[in-house]
């Protein structure tokens, strides 16, 4: 009885350090739609410049536009 609740309890012990282990590791992952693509980057990039010049429409000037 004795070396099986030592064996428990040492898989347990092991358990609880992958878990933490598995943490750490997705804490590091990176989100992989948080990055930018090359594409993404230009269109962010023009929209910064356009909102800069005031060349943006807001929605309800495109509403009024279209006649909607």
């Amino acid at each position: 009885m004795t070396t099986e609740s030592v064996s428990i309890e040492n898989l347990k012990m092991e358990i609880d350090i992958l878990k933490k282990e598995i943490m750490d590791i997705k804490s590091k992952l990176i989100d992989p739609d948080s990055i930018l693509t090359e594409e993404d980057y230009i269109s962010l990039q023009k929209y910064r410049k356009e909102k800069e010049n005031g060349l943006l429409l807001s929605e309800s000037e495109v509403r009024k536009g279209l006649d909607l």
